[in-house]
């Protein structure tokens, strides 16, 4: 039974949550929220949720598309909880939630290393005899992620603020 067990996948992810805890004890999960905080805190009060879903979005699409995007969102989980919990925001939950989930998901296509998913299929195609490098990959990669972000942009700030 033990050598069934996927063992590098849960040393993963174990490693990602006292990882993650850490963070959190040395403040830097606070401190990521803060400097978020005061950036959609310098917008108009109707603007806010706007600025929030485009800020956690996009930066979270740009962040994943060069730190594997599992590791980033485990980490911007809890940051995303504080801005919800702040008073002077007011922001809800459920927006910052898809904002995160489709930044880190869609920017993870942009290169090789921003999705697990990546390296294992250029590992397949390099193994089917077709080398698939770094450049090659954000050639198609980065317009595929920008495209998808503004698209994503989009439906977010519609569903969530103009339609809401």
């Amino acid at each position: 039974m033990f050598e069934t067990v996927e063992w590098d996948t849960l040393l993963f992810f174990a490693a990602l949550f006292v990882m993650i805890e850490a963070m959190a004890t040395m403040g830097l999960i606070r401190a990521i929220g803060e400097v978020l905080s005061g950036i959609i805190k310098a917008s108009p009060e109707d603007m806010r949720l706007k600025v929030a879903i485009i800020v956690i979005l996009w930066g979270s699409a740009i962040v994943s598309g060069f730190l594997d995007n599992i590791p980033y969102t485990a980490t911007m989980v809890p940051v995303v909880k504080v801005l919800s919990q702040d008073v002077e925001l007011d922001l809800p939950l459920k927006p910052l939630v898809w904002a995160l989930s489709l930044g880190a998901c869609l920017g993870g296509n942009m290169t090789l290393v921003g999705a697990s998913a990546n390296l294992v299929t250029a590992g397949s195609a390099e193994h089917a005899g077709h080398k698939l490098n770094f450049r090659e990959f954000m050639k198609v990669g980065v317009p595929v992620s920008f495209i998808s972000v503004a698209v994503a942009s989009v439906y977010c700030i519609l569903v969530y603020d103009v339609l809401a």
